[in-house]
């Protein structure tokens, strides 16, 4: 968090650098520094000139055929953001099926005579295992749209 607020504060105070004089100054022993203040220590001070930054070139306009371009990049890019977000999910989908699936094996109040099991354990477990396959079926078909956008 300290970097980012220095980054800003020298952000900030870039633009005023430029505009502040710089001066040279040379002491009796001959030794030079630079300053910003003429009338620091001992010293002859000489006004130096700092160049100024060259102006940054404007983009030109964009032809049609980098405007298309660029269209279909963007377009391109924004189907590989929804593939990758059904990715993600039906990954998701499938972890919960299978969960629910791991969850349902043990049979509810009502699905056992006995020692055996009634046909409503046996249908809900098919019921879990579909879930868990629809959810397979639906990543893999993510993945597959994914894979042709790359």
């Amino acid at each position: 968090m300290r970097f980012v607020l220095i980054a800003v504060a020298l952000a900030a105070l870039a633009p005023t650098a430029g505009a502040q004089s710089v001066y040279r100054c040379t002491d009796a022993q001959g030794r030079i520094t630079y300053t910003d203040e003429p009338t620091a220590g001992n010293c002859t001070p000489q006004k130096v000139d700092v160049p100024s930054q060259p102006a940054v070139p404007r983009a030109t306009g964009l032809s049609d055929a980098e405007k298309k371009l660029l269209e279909q990049a963007n377009r391109r890019a924004a189907e590989l953001d929804r593939a990758t977000a059904d990715i993600v999910s039906a990954f998701n989908a499938l972890r919960a099926a299978e969960a629910r699936r791991e969850q349902g094996v043990e049979p509810l109040e009502g699905e056992r005579s006995g020692r055996r099991f009634r046909p409503e354990y046996w249908q809900r477990q098919q019921a879990l295992e579909r879930d868990v396959e629809d959810a397979r079926a639906r990543l893999n078909e993510a993945l597959e749209r994914r894979n042709a956008l790359r």
